[in-house]
C-alpha cells in the first residue's frame, strides 16, 4: 500500500526506517479504505512519521498525543510535519482511533484509572445511558482538574468548601438547568469516591443546589409552515440532500430526538410494511413506530439512490471521508442549523429540539392528549410532558377567566 501511495524513494525509505513502520503501514490502508483523498493521506501519514521518530518507548495513547503536540508540533512549527497543527492532530486522533484508543478513559495515568472505574459504576451499577455517562465523566474531570489532582491520595485532603467553592465557580458559566446537571453529577462522582474509600467523608452534602424551575418556561416552538419551509430548503437530487431529508423528515414526522434518528440501523427499517423499529438509547429499548407516506418514499430513495455503499448497519452515514461512519446526534444537529440557515430560520430552529418541541405542540393544539404525546416522545415519566399543557390554547380558552374591568368611581361635587 504504501509504494501505490508515495512515489518518492527517499520518502518511502524514510517510512520504512520509522520505529512503527508497521503500524505506519497498517495506518495508510486504514485510510485508503475509508477513502481519504491522496492529499489528506500524505499530510496524515507524513504526521504520524514524525510522531513515530519522537515516540521513542512511550505508550500510544492520548496522553501521549497530548504531550507530543505541545511539546514538540508548537516548538517545530518550521517542519512540513508541524505547520498546521490541526491537521497534525486531527492525523494523530485517526491513529488512536485505528488502535481503539481514541477513547478519553483508555489512559495509562492513575486518575484515568479511576475514571474508568467510575464509567463502569455508571453503567453497570446505575443503568445509565450513554449520554448521560458522557456528561457525568466530563464533570468528573472537570472537578479533578480544577482542583489540581493528580495522584489519588490528593483526594483525602478535600474539605466541604473547597467542593462548594469549585462547583459554584463551575456553575457560574452554566444556565440553570445546566447548573443543576452539574451539580448532580459532582454528588454521583462524590459519592462513588466515598464508597471506593478515596474520601474521608460524605462530601455530597457540600455541592450547593441551583434553582431552577421546569415548567417556568414555555419551549420554543415554530409553526408548522416553518418547518415545511425547513423540508423544502434541502436539493433532494443529491446523496447528501437526500440524507439530510430523510434525517429532517424523522424530526418533524416523528418528533424523533436527534439520538433516536443517529441510532436507526438499516434492517430497522421495513419499507413493504411502513414499520420504523429502533433503539431508543434515552431509554433502552425496542419501539416499533409506523412510517409515513412521504418519510417512507425518502428513506427508500435515500437508500438506493444516496447512501455510500458499505458495510455499516447504520441509517444514516457520514457521506465524505471516513466515509461510512455512523452519522452521531451532533452530526444530526449540524444538519438541522445547517438547513435551518439555508431556509433563513436560523434565528428560530437552532437545532433538533426545537423540531420536537414544535412537533408535540403541533399535536396537543390538534387535540391529542398528554398520554399519547408522551407515547410519541417517547417519555418515561408523563411529569415530562407537562410542559406542553402550557400549550394546549384549545383547553386553555375554555378555562381563561375573563379580563377584569375597571370601574371608575363616580365623583360628585
Amino acid at each position: 500500500m504504501l509504494d501505490q501511495v508515495f512515489r518518492n524513494p527517499a520518502v518511502l525509505a524514510r517510512i520504512r526506517a520509522n520505529p512503527i513502520e508497521p503500524i505506519i503501514c497498517q495506518y495508510v490502508a486504514y485510510l485508503a479504505d475509508r477513502r481519504y483523498c491522496t492529499y489528506v493521506l500524505h499530510q496524515y501519514t507524513l504526521a504520524v512519521e514524525h510522531f513515530g521518530h519522537w515516540l521513542g518507548r512511550r505508550p500510544v495513547d492520548r496522553r501521549t498525543v497530548d504531550r507530543f503536540i505541545k511539546r514538540r508540533v508548537h516548538r517545530q512549527r518550521t517542519t512540513p510535519a508541524c505547520r498546521k497543527i490541526a491537521c497534525v492532530r486531527a492525523a494523530l486522533n485517526r491513529l488512536l482511533e485505528m488502535l481503539g484508543r481514541d477513547k478519553a478513559g483508555n489512559g495509562s495515568g492513575i486518575l484515568e484509572q479511576l475514571i474508568a472505574r467510575y464509567a463502569g459504576h455508571l453503567c453497570q451499577d446505575c443503568g445509565l445511558s450513554e449520554a448521560t455517562i458522557h456528561y457525568r465523566l466530563r464533570y468528573a474531570r472537570e472537578l479533578l482538574r480544577r482542583l489540581r489532582i493528580r495522584r489519588t491520595r490528593q483526594l483525602l485532603s478535600w474539605s466541604p468548601s473547597q467542593i462548594a467553592r469549585c462547583t459554584s465557580t463551575l456553575a457560574g458559566r452554566c444556565k440553570p438547568s445546566s447548573g443543576q446537571a452539574l451539580a448532580s453529577s459532582i454528588r454521583s462522582f462524590l459519592r462513588f469516591l466515598l464508597m471506593e474509600g478515596l474520601i474521608r467523608q460524605d462530601l455530597a452534602a457540600a455541592v450547593p443546589s441551583f434553582a431552577s424551575w421546569r415548567l417556568a418556561v414555555l419551549p420554543t416552538v415554530v409553526d408548522q409552515t416553518d418547518l415545511e419551509k425547513l423540508i423544502r430548503a434541502v436539493d433532494d437530487t443529491t446523496p447528501i440532500g437526500m440524507r439530510d431529508r430523510a434525517a429532517l423528515l424523522c424530526l418533524t414526522e416523528l418528533g424523533l430526538r436527534a439520538s433516536d434518528v443517529a441510532a436507526i440501523e438499516l434492517e430497522a427499517v421495513d419499507i413493504t410494511a411502513g414499520i420504523l423499529r429502533f433503539r431508543r438509547p434515552k431509554q433502552r429499548c425496542q419501539t416499533e413506530m409506523p412510517l409515513p407516506p412521504r418519510l417512507t418514499s425518502a428513506i427508500d430513495l435515500y437508500m438506493r439512490r444516496g447512501r455510500p455503499a458499505g458495510s455499516s448497519r447504520w441509517l444514516f452515514v457520514i457521506h465524505r471521508a471516513p466515509i461510512g461512519q455512523r452519522l452521531t446526534a451532533g452530526g444530526i444537529g449540524r444538519i438541522v442549523t445547517r438547513r435551518a440557515a439555508q431556509a433563513g430560520l436560523a434565528d428560530r430552529i437552532h437545532g433538533p429540539h426545537v423540531i420536537r418541541h414544535s412537533v408535540a405542540t403541533a399535536l396537543i393544539n390538534q387535540g391529542a392528549s398528554i398520554k399519547q404525546i408522551a407515547d410519541l416522545l417517547g417519555h418515561r415519566s408523563i411529569d415530562t410532558t407537562s410542559i406542553y399543557a402550557k400549550v394546549d390554547l384549545r383547553s386553555s380558552v375554555g378555562v381563561a377567566l375573563p379580563w377584569p374591568r375597571l370601574f371608575r368611581r363616580e365623583v360628585r361635587p
